[in-house]
């Protein structure tokens, strides 16, 4: 991230200091929810989509459905163990 303004420039670096690390875990750690709808939200739009034009309804709504919430909480799996490991750190 690039800071274009002191204010994000002086937010970055109370992020960065060694007491104030885990505002930067609550941050990522609080985005889970979000990202596990949106992907899923995200699998069911186009599932949606492609059944209108290719003529499956139900079919690929429900498997990338499915597909966007599992790389929903694939990535909400990365996110809890990346603040694990910079926790131990």
């Amino acid at each position: 991230m690039v800071p274009f303004t002191k204010l994000e420039q002086d937010v970055t670096a109370a992020m960065n200091e060694p007491n104030n690390r885990w505002m930067t875990q609550a941050a990522m750690v609080s985005s889970i929810g979000l990202i596990v709808m949106v992907s899923t939200l995200i699998g069911l739009g186009l599932g949606h989509w492609l059944d209108g034009k290719l003529g499956t309804e139900p079919w690929l709504a429900f498997v990338l459905t499915l597909v966007g919430l599992a790389a929903g909480i694939y990535e909400s799996a990365r996110i809890i163990l990346n603040a694990i490991r910079s926790e131990d750190r």
